[in-house]
């Protein structure tokens, strides 16, 4: 049981590690606070200036429009779509993560022949993952603060802690309702039958985690390779347009 607890714990994690791994290995962070909606873009400076790039391509600085030729116009509004398509990717990763956990503790349901046996850890690690999510988004908005990934990177062992905690709770309990009522209807209990079907999962699992996870590492490098171009992009922008010198949002 212990191997197997383990083995889920470790996938079910992806959204932290997934997030971390993109984030270190981009060396990256975030200098002034950016909220994205999907369409427009703000930048936040601590003192409380702004940015807004509307999704007409207008630049605004503290509220005042800034004139613009053709050619920044264009930059701009190239920016302002790749801010919004790449940086909010992070939370695809997450999902991703989260229904490939989903999917092992189904394997794990099916395994008792009861596909509600451990509803209550689904349930409990979306409850994790969304209070994680929620420190970046904002009436609506998709927010990165300043510093945002390496305060991620020194948060992840109490993050860790913390998901540990909650579904060792939630598993163990669910774990033990279901082998006592599969035993139940089994007639008895019969460990060595017990133990070579528990062996027989942890396989299973195994060999799907090693697939998934090449999966996640993939996508985790496609998301910093985007970020890394957008941070270049970010800089040719501000040559062509040089009042967002002081708004800049990627620190390399």
């Amino acid at each position: 049981m212990s191997k197997l607890k383990h083995l889920l714990f470790g996938v079910g994690l992806s959204l932290l590690s997934t997030a971390s791994l993109a984030y270190e290995q981009c060396k990256l962070d975030i200098k002034n606070e950016v909220h994205l909606d999907g369409k427009q873009v703000e930048i936040v400076k601590a003192e409380g200036s702004k940015v807004l790039i509307d999704d007409n391509n207008e630049l605004f600085i503290n509220g005042e429009k800034v004139a613009l030729d053709r050619l920044q116009q264009e930059a701009l509004a190239s920016y302002r779509e790749n801010m919004n398509k790449y940086v909010p990717q992070a939370k695809a990763l997450a999902e991703n993560g989260l229904a490939l956990t989903n999917d092992l503790i189904d394997d794990v349901s099916a395994s008792f022949d009861n596909s509600a046996a451990f509803d209550s850890v689904k349930t409990a690690l979306s409850e994790f993952f969304k209070d994680i999510e929620s420190r970046y988004h904002q009436d609506g908005s998709f927010v990165l603060k300043s510093e945002a990934f390496s305060s991620f990177t020194n948060n992840w062992q109490q993050d860790y802690e913390k998901a540990k905690e909650v579904f060792n709770k939630e598993f163990f309990s669910s774990a033990f309702t279901a082998l006592q009522e599969k035993m139940q209807q089994e007639g008895g209990l019969n460990l060595t039958a017990l133990s070579e079907q528990m062996d027989e999962l942890k396989t299973r699992l195994a060999e799907t985690m090693n697939n998934q996870s090449e999966v996640i590492k993939e996508q985790a490098e496609d998301y910093c390779d985007s970020l890394n171009d957008v941070a270049t992009e970010e800089q040719e922008l501000q040559k062509k347009i040089p009042q967002l010198k002081d708004y800049q949002v990627f620190t390399i």
